[in-house]
């Protein structure tokens, strides 16, 4: 019996982030006017694992070194893939109201592709303030969030903080950081 209760429990939890990712658009990390980073640039920062959460020291320690090219860039480094097969969306939100479910108000969103393992997300020209970030795997590369008929992930997905999907996706709180207007380098380990 506990079993079944807490299989029925996953899914609903399942169902609630699914619906939540998958709004009405096919492409629901896409925005009109984005640009992908297919490699990240030299930048100097603080060191990767310093703002890594301990989830983050415990599956996969950053290898790759920001670098440079846009001053003051908000970098995310998504760890964890589990091949280097299509390309990830991450998409970047600074209205809690609209956080994740909103696609037509994402600020920013950018693809990139993978390379061993995990990729870097580079954002530009941010002002200073909170953002909360949803990245996921689009193994089969149709820019879709795909799931099968339960409504359960069939792709690899996380949250900025780690924050956790528990009943639904983490609200804008449990996944917001502050972006001070200086080079700021995250990690977000994909869950699939």
């Amino acid at each position: 019996m506990g079993a079944f209760t807490g299989a029925i429990i996953v899914s609903i939890v399942v169902i609630c982030f699914a619906s939540s990712v998958r709004a009405d658009s096919a492409t629901p990390f896409e925005t009109p006017g984005a640009t992908a980073s297919a490699t990240p640039q030299e930048i100097s920062t603080e060191s990767p694992t310093a703002l890594a959460t301990p989830l983050a020291e415990q599956s996969a320690t950053p290898s790759a070194t920001p670098s440079a090219s846009a001053e003051n860039a908000l970098e995310i480094e998504v760890v964890g893939l589990r091949n280097d097969s299509g390309q990830v969306g991450c998409s970047l939100f600074n209205d809690p109201v609209a956080y994740p479910r909103d696609d037509s108000k994402v600020l920013s969103h950018v693809w990139g592709p993978i390379h061993d393992g995990k990729e870097v997300c580079e954002f530009v020209g941010l002002q200073p303030g909170p953002y909360a970030a949803v990245v996921f795997h689009d193994e089969n590369g149709n820019r879709e969030f795909d799931m099968n008929a339960f409504g359960m992930p069939k792709e690899g997905y996380g949250f900025s903080n780690d924050a956790a999907a528990l009943f639904g996706p983490p609200t804008f709180d449990a996944a917001s950081f502050n972006y001070a207007g200086k080079t700021l380098y995250l990690v977000i380990n994909i869950r699939y």
